[in-house]
Parts: C-alpha cells; sequence; structure tokens
C-alpha cells in the first residue's frame, strides 16, 4: 500500500512499465491501484489510502502536473475555501493538492495539515517534489539515480527496482541489530537508500536534489499559566479531532489508558452513532497471566460513559502467532513482534467487524511526555536512547567477529550525539529540565515515527485507516515548550491532559495509572515458540544471522532463565527472529 515511482531525464519511461508495475505490485499485489508513465517520470499507487490527480495542456499528450498522495489531509475544506470560494465534496485530496500546488507552488507545504507522503512531478519544470508528514506517519523512501531519483513508501519496494541491490552492509546492521525497531531518522538500512524526514520537502532537478526542512521543534517561551496552556491543549484536541467527528470512525481502540479515552470522547457526537470500543487481552484455555491485557475495568467505564458498544478481545498462542506472521507480511521492516501481534490480532478482529477505521491514542506518551525514562531520574542521567533495552540487546548474542566489524557501541554513541546537535537549547533551564527536553524530543522525532508507521503498515495489511489524533505536530510543539511541572500536574505522567480533559470522563479513568501494551511474551506458550525458533536460527546454517550468532551465548540464554527484565528478553529474542525472516524474505545479502 502506498506511492511509488522514479523520475529520468535521459530516457523514456513509457517503454519501462514492466518495472513501474514491478514497484506497484512490491507495494501491494492488488489491481487496487494505478499505474502512469511519462516520457521522464514513472509514478504508480496502490491500496484506497493513496490518490492520484494530473492536468495536462489539452494540445499536449502527457499531463504536465501528476501527482500523488498516499494518505489524508485533514484541513481539506479550508484548503477548498481558499483555493474555490467553496467546499468541493465529491473532489478527493489528490485534485485539491493539484489545485494547491498549481496556486502556490512547494509553498503548499505551509497550508496543508494531515498525514501523508506526496509526490510531485512537474514536467515543464522537469522538477520531483516529495513530501513527508511533520510527525512521520506515512514513509517515503528514495534512492538518486544518474539521472533521477527513485523513491517508494517502503524501501523493500525498491528493491523490485534492477537497479536497487539487494545489500545491507555494516551501517545497515547497525540500524538492524543495534538500534532496531527503532532505526535514525533519514536511515534506509538497505545500501544507498535514504528515508525523507518527517517534515522535510525533497527537490529534484537536473541541477540536482536539494532537502528542505519545512517543519521541525522550535524551542521558545511557554508564557501561560495553567488555566491558559490547558485552554490552549482543550482547543488544539477541539480543532485536531473536528475531522472525526465530521465523519466518526466506526471502531475505537481502548487500552483503559487517559490517552485512548481521551481520544474517544473528542471523536464522540450525541447525534450519531458513538462507534464500538475494543479492548484486548491475553488468555490460554482457562488461564491469563496477570497484567495480560488493557484495563479493562478502565476501559468499559469509558465505553459506558460515552454511550459506546464495547467488546473485549481475547486472544491466545494460536491466533498471536498467526496474527505474527500477518504482521511480518504488512510491515516494511522487522518490529518486535510480541509486541505487533497483539496488536495485529486486535486490528483483525475490527476489520471482521466490519469496521474500514478505527481511532487510538498512539502517540501521547510521546507528544505529552508520559514515557516512563522521562520521569525516572537514572534513565534520564545516561547518555543512551532510551527506548533501548536495559538488559539483553541483540548485539549481546553476535559473534566476537561480528561485534568487532560492527563496533556497536561505537555506532550507538555516534548515532546519540548527532541527535543531540539537533535539539535546539533554551536558555535558563537547569541540568534536569535540560536533559527531559532532550529526551522528550528524542521520543517525538526518532521514537514516535516508528510507532506510527508500525501502526499505519499493520492496519493497511488488513484495510483499517487508524487515526491518531493526538499524534499531531501542533499539539507537539506546544507540549514541547510547556514546562515540566505544569504538563505533569502533580508529578502525575500525562497530568495535563487528564486536567484538561477530566470534565469529559470519569474521575477513576482521567485519573487512573497507566499500564503498558500486552506482550505476547507473558504467554508461556509464545515463549516456547520463540525459544525453539531463535534455537533453529543457530542451527541452521542457511540462516541469514547464522554466520552473526554466538551459538554459545544464544544456547545458554534459551536454556538458562531469563536473568533481564521479562519485557526486553523477549522482546530482544522475538526481534532477532523477525531480522532473520527480513533478511531471508527479501534476499537481502550482508556485505
Amino acid at each position: 500500500m502506498g506511492i511509488t515511482g522514479w523520475t529520468d531525464t535521459a530516457r523514456d519511461l513509457r517503454d519501462q512499465q514492466k518495472i513501474l508495475r514491478a514497484l506497484a505490485d512490491a507495494l501491494a499485489p492488488t489491481s487496487d491501484g494505478l499505474a502512469h508513465a511519462t516520457r521522464h517520470a514513472a509514478l504508480a499507487r496502490r491500496g484506497p489510502t493513496s490518490g492520484y490527480a494530473d492536468w495536462r495542456h489539452p494540445e499536449r499528450r502527457d499531463p504536465d502536473l501528476m501527482l500523488l498522495i498516499d494518505g489524508h489531509l485533514t484541513n481539506r475544506i479550508r484548503l477548498e475555501e481558499q483555493l474555490y470560494q467553496r467546499a468541493r465534496p465529491l473532489s478527493s485530496d489528490a485534485e485539491v493538492l493539484l489545485h494547491a500546488y498549481r496556486q502556490w507552488g512547494a509553498a503548499l507545504v505551509d497550508r496543508i495539515d494531515g498525514t501523508y507522503t506526496i509526490a510531485i512531478w512537474d514536467n515543464q519544470a522537469r522538477q520531483l517534489l516529495l513530501i513527508r508528514d511533520p510527525l512521520g506517519t506515512k514513509t517515503l523512501y528514495w534512492m538518486p539515480q544518474p539521472h533521477g531519483l527513485l523513491f517508494a513508501s517502503t524501501a523493500t519496494a525498491l528493491l523490485a527496482h534492477p537497479d536497487v541491490p539487494a545489500i545491507v552492509d555494516a551501517d545497515g546492521l547497525n540500524e538492524l541489530l543495534t538500534l532496531g525497531p527503532t532505526r535514525t531518522p533519514g536511515h534506509g538500512v538497505i545500501r544507498n537508500v535514504r528515508e525523507l524526514l518527517p517534515g522535510q520537502l525533497l527537490r529534484a532537478t537536473p541541477a540536482g536534489i536539494r532537502l528542505h526542512r519545512y517543519w521541525q521543534l522550535q524551542a521558545d517561551e511557554h508564557g501561560q499559566d495553567l488555566d491558559g496552556t490547558a485552554h490552549s491543549l482543550r482547543q488544539a484536541l477541539a480543532d485536531k479531532t473536528l475531522p472525526l467527528r465530521q465523519r466518526p470512525a466506526g471502531a475505537v481502540l481502548l487500552s483503559g489508558g487517559i490517552a485512548s479515552a481521551v481520544t474517544a470522547a473528542f471523536q464522540s457526537r450525541p447525534d450519531v452513532n458513538r462507534g464500538s470500543g475494543y479492548s484486548l487481552t491475553l488468555a490460554e484455555p482457562g488461564d491469563q497471566p496477570p497484567g495480560a491485557g488493557a484495563d479493562i475495568t478502565a476501559a468499559a467505564r469509558t465505553a459506558a460513559h460515552l454511550g459506546m458498544d464495547y467488546t473485549i478481545i481475547t486472544t491466545g498462542t494460536d491466533r498471536l502467532l498467526d496474527a505474527a506472521a500477518s504482521a511480518r507480511l504488512a510491515l516494511d521492516f522487522p518490529g518486535p513482534t510480541n509486541l505487533d501481534a497483539p496488536l495485529m490480532a486486535a486490528l483483525q478482529h475490527v476489520a471482521s467487524r466490519g469496521h474500514t477505521s478505527a481511532v487510538c491514542g498512539l502517540g501521547a506518551d510521546a507528544v505529552v511526555g508520559g514515557y516512563r525514562w522521562l520521569h525516572d531520574p537514572q534513565a534520564l542521567a545516561h547518555d543512551e536512547f532510551p527506548w533501548l533495552p536495559s538488559g539483553l540487546a541483540a548485539t549481546d548474542l553476535l559473534n566476537d567477529d561480528a561485534r568487532w566489524h560492527l563496533i556497536p557501541g561505537g555506532y550507538r554513541t555516534m548515532r546519540f550525539q548527532q541527535a543531540l546537535e539537533e535539539i535546539p537549547a533554551t536558555d535558563g533551564e537547569d541540568v534536569i529540565d535540560r536533559r527531559r527536553r532532550i529526551m522528550h524530543h528524542l521520543a517525538i522525532t526518532h521514537y514516535l515515527p516508528s510507532q506510527l508507521v508500525r501502526l499505519d503498515q499493520l492496519a493497511a495489511g488488513v484495510g483499517v485507516t487508524v487515526h491518531t489524533p493526538i499524534a499531531d505536530w501542533l499539539l507537539a510543539q506546544l507540549l514541547w515548550n510547556t514546562p515540566w511541572p505544569l504538563r505533569h500536574l502533580l508529578g502525575i505522567p500525562n497530568g495535563l491532559l487528564r486536567h484538561a480533559t477530566a470534565d469529559l470522563l470519569p474521575p477513576s479513568v482521567s485519573w487512573l495509572p497507566q499500564r503498558p501494551f500486552p506482550g505476547a511474551h507473558l504467554l508461556a506458550a509464545w515463549e516456547k515458540t520463540h525459544r525453539e525458533r531463535l534455537h533453529a536460527i543457530v542451527t541452521d546454517h542457511a540462516a541469514p544471522l547464522h554466520g552473526l550468532l554466538h551459538r554459545g551465548r544464544v544456547e545458554h540464554l534459551l536454556t538458562a532463565a531469563a536473568t533481564t527484565p521479562v519485557r526486553d528478553w523477549h522482546t530482544t529474542l522475538a526481534y532477532l527472529i523477525e531480522t532473520n525472516a527480513w533478511l531471508a524474505r527479501h534476499h537481502i545479502t550482508i556485505n
């Protein structure tokens, strides 16, 4: 699902239809799409979230402008009023964007809002524009060519082009094993492939490629007291959820936490069906491990308070293993499958009930600053990406030759220092406030995009569009500059969000401590299966990771009791299995 294409000013791409179809099929092998080639540009789309529009002079064969979008605009009505002086409900987002480009050119990035990647080919100017939304919900990867540029919504789709070798070098391996599943923004893992950054515009012409950040977090004085801040937050939430109230999603994913409850409350309208709430819990027949699901009690209270239908999804190991296999096909890069599988199972259930859209509160902890590490003095003190495992890491299981070749500790330090250089400073901060600002910035710019993209790709895999209205760039800007005591009232994570929306929800929901999303590793049968799968990798000489892993360390891990935090241990184990499967599936050579 997504968009793809390439430009080449030295040859006629109308003769390259076979390659264009291969690129499109690599996004999704479905007929729901379009491919169009002109002399110097070839564009294709796949899936219901993508759109195409073009404009041509009546006397010319090829379009003067071609535009692709993957995603959707949230301020389309405002754009239509500016462009046409009236709403045009029958037009598509792609058509509106095409008119916006004809009127404002590349400056349209300052007027549009939503979750999207956009490609615009201007034939008269021989210019390609690529645009990614500010927080990076959608992805776009690109690769320069001698006379043009390749791009696609997924990095692995580019492998369908004959000029893209399926090679991962030392840097790519470090991205996978040292930093993964979160990666360095801009790094495409596959050799010579680059990722368009969130809030970035690429302009490719015969003169070369230029990159421009049209949005990024800016340090500024906050200048508001508690009441003013709460009002600003409340108003921003109302504005960002307006499209959902105009066209409510059919399903709401309720975790029992404040973010999903607030999202459900803001999308509700008293004059229409409030939608259906869904929560997931893990259980084998006759057994449910403690803490193995959403906070069902709080989620049920939210649903009852808002007048929603409510369903508890109960899933065990067999279903989660099936969901993990589906997640593997849906994701561009390997993920922590013990966390992805439960989410995929919930999305599959939502899709089976006939829903094509859903909302959830994902992203609130990054935007508001509710992650554990922002409240943990020890985590703040370390010069380290705080979401990396505190116990067992994937690189701990590599053999000595692989570790010597990759130098994972040095790579991790280098990437962390590079990330610090991008963070603007604010005068008058003490050491703790500065560290919190740093970690909050990293959560928004490094950690959040990977979460949003994984959710988007998993949802696309079952034909559902998931909206995450709290994961918004205006909210991120407002809250990043909000002082810590206001953002987390009374020392409670997400305290400002709870305070600003307290009248919408029962107190037992508004001020309830949050719980982590359930991991499949809590089920004993899941753990047993994944121990066996990792053992198979170290005993199979044909496995891509076989030559990199230290067999003795892996076998000791598989036979000994876990001594590191359970989630870290099992997340690392599951992620290694997925990385091996990813390398094998795409026939990637490690160089």
